[in-house]
């Protein structure tokens, strides 16, 4: 095999290693999610009985809970606990992703908004031979804010990490990044949406 053909095979197992790892994180069902159809639906409680199965006692003072109630109400499988744990996930690679200039990976993890955003500012730092921020530590991962808007399921996560920018040393990042999901859409994964200043 030539030089090009290795470089396009390693590139091709990466991107598929990365949406591996993100499927992984965010989109698996592992079997032990609440029923789809609430219980009053399926006639094993009286219609007007069936509640949510009440948060886990890490969210339930949070003030997002009401929003993550409401998607919860809409997509019963919905885990809050399950979700922050892929979120953390999400988070580094999308950043190695895109330290690594990796539109690839990067096009099905983002909205395309998002991903047309941090395609230009990739070009952007490649034009000036710059490298990318790399993930050092990430250190907190908290809940932010949470909506259903239609069907549109809405999660803001608080990231605070270290970063590494060359020479310019290892920073500290404070961001709330919001994922969305169509809960009425057949693919479970949840795309970054939004980035601002924490």
């Amino acid at each position: 095999m030539d030089q090009s053909t290795i470089e396009i095979v390693v590139l091709a197992f990466v991107a598929g290693f990365v949406l591996f790892r993100l499927y992984a994180t965010l989109g698996r069902r592992t079997g032990s999610e609440r029923p789809a159809v609430p219980l009053a639906a399926q006639g094993l409680l009286p219609q007007g009985v069936a509640t949510p199965a009440p948060l886990p006692q890490a969210f339930a003072d949070n003030p997002a809970s009401a929003g993550v109630m409401a998607i919860v109400r809409a997509d019963p499988s919905f885990d809050i606990a399950h979700f922050m744990n892929g979120a953390k996930g999400a988070y580094e690679i999308i950043v190695g992703a895109f330290a690594k200039g990796d539109r690839d990976a990067l096009r099905n993890l983002l909205t395309p908004r998002v991903f047309d955003t941090y395609v230009a500012a990739i070009s952007a730092r490649e034009a000036k031979g710059e490298a990318g921020p790399e993930l050092v530590r990430l250190r907190s991962a908290d809940l932010a804010g949470a909506e259903l808007a239609g069907d549109t399921a809405r999660v803001t996560v608080k990231f605070e990490s270290e970063l590494a920018e060359g020479a310019d040393g290892v920073r500290d990042a404070h961001e709330r990044w919001t994922f969305e999901r169509a809960i009425r859409s057949a693919d479970p994964n949840w795309r970054l949406a939004r980035v601002a200043a924490a």
